[in-house]
């Protein structure tokens, strides 16, 4: 017959569980480093307790070496019951704090080693070791105590939930995600409701153009989940080239479907993007089928962007074909390539220069950042004329 008290705290963690939206085990294991942490706080213990529920009630056992006996108060060993015993790998030996990690199946727990010194070569990190579970009488918990593992209790499970939480966003990093923009810092930052936490949307990941009131919808890329000083970071961007990758797989089956290859996406985001296409079909024509008639399949992703043309390039192996791809639709006459210079030539016609070059540049820069050459665009008549004289 399952004891009364643990009856009660299993049908509470699973309402818990319910409430929060969690699994049952997180619930489970906040509630038990609750009850550790008053354990140790009430008996001045270091280490890890182990906690059990059982259908004789809550028992703890003080996590020691196998071959350490630990000075413990008086009263508080239960001699009358077996000592259990698990095997584990040393995980990391702390020197400063005479203390050991254990990684076993029940967990990773630290131990407090009395005669670390004499020792401390014996504890070496990959090592297997026994430690063993002394199980301690709590029948004398006093109400403050109590009352401690409580406020631990919600403090830990608050904690469990951030963690769940980080996880499952750092398994969409790299992803399109869907937000609220809850509102915006002094410093230009937007704060987005990803539903499953809060996100930022740093100034610098925004778009020229992007507007965002509280309220917006907003569709960005999920770029990094990391921690600083302990707490979760989710930062967004809507400049960088993935972000546009993961468009154009959204809106263009092809891509997804993988008849059509991205080799590669340089952007200058709100302005202008190329992106390299290939196929393996020789009959498909991979810049034509993303276009589709009159760019109306890149429209939607162009507005997306404030307006950034969304210039679809043809991959070839064939170097100079791939750069008058580039170039293109300004007519290249010629590129001449200067390897160990990293740098070519560029002729075009006379009329397409000012196409060649692009406003302030830009369409330069980024075959610039395609090729990694530097390049000259000249026009044919001058060209015609340095290589007569």
């Amino acid at each position: 017959m399952e004891n009364k008290s643990v009856q009660t705290l299993k049908k509470l963690i699973e309402k818990i569980a319910e409430e929060r939206n969690i699994s049952p085990k997180i619930v489970e294991k906040a509630l038990k480093d609750s009850i550790a942490t008053a354990i140790k706080k009430a008996y001045r213990l270091k280490g890890s307790i182990h906690i059990e529920f059982t259908d004789e009630g809550i028992k703890a056992y003080l996590v020691v070496p196998e071959e350490e006996i630990q000075v413990l108060p008086a009263g508080l060993v239960k001699h009358d019951e077996e000592r259990k015993f698990l095997s584990g790998t040393i995980v990391g030996v702390l020197d400063r704090k005479n203390t050991i990690r254990v990684k076993t199946k029940q967990g990773i727990f630290t131990i407090p080693v009395k005669n670390f010194k004499q020792m401390k070569n014996k504890y070496e990190r990959g090592e297997r070791i026994t430690i063993k579970l002394v199980p301690l009488d709590i029948s004398q918990i006093d109400y403050l105590a109590a009352k401690a593992a409580r406020e631990t209790f919600f403090k830990e499970l608050n904690q469990a939930i951030k963690e769940k939480t980080f996880r499952e966003l750092k398994e969409l990093e790299g992803d399109l995600v869907f937000g609220i923009v809850r509102k915006t810092s002094p410093d230009g930052n937007i704060i987005v409701d990803l539903g499953k936490g809060e996100a930022v949307l740093q100034k610098n990941e925004q778009i020229p153009g992007d507007n965002y009131q509280p309220n917006d919808r907003i569709k960005a890329l999920l770029w990094k989940v990391e921690k600083r000083r302990g707490k979760p970071l989710v930062l967004l961007s809507r400049t960088h080239p993935l972000f546009l990758r993961r468009l154009l797989e959204k809106e263009i089956s092809e891509i997804e479907r993988g008849i059509i290859e991205i080799k590669k996406i340089v952007r200058e985001p709100g302005y202008r993007a190329k992106v390299v296409v290939f196929s393996k079909d020789a009959t498909i024509n991979p810049v034509s089928l993303i276009l589709g008639v009159k760019g109306e399949r890149v429209i939607p992703i162009s507005e997306e962007l404030r307006g950034e043309k969304i210039d679809v390039v043809k991959f070839s192996e064939d170097f100079k074909e791939f750069v008058k791809n580039a170039f293109s639709p300004a007519k290249v006459y010629e590129v001449l390539e200067f390897p160990e210079k990293r740098k070519v030539k560029v002729i075009v016609d006379d009329k397409d220069l000012p196409l060649a070059i692009g406003k302030r540049g830009l369409n330069v820069k980024l075959i610039n950042k395609l090729i990694g050459y530097s390049i000259d665009v000249i026009p044919k008549s001058q060209y015609e004329k340095e290589s007569s004289s």
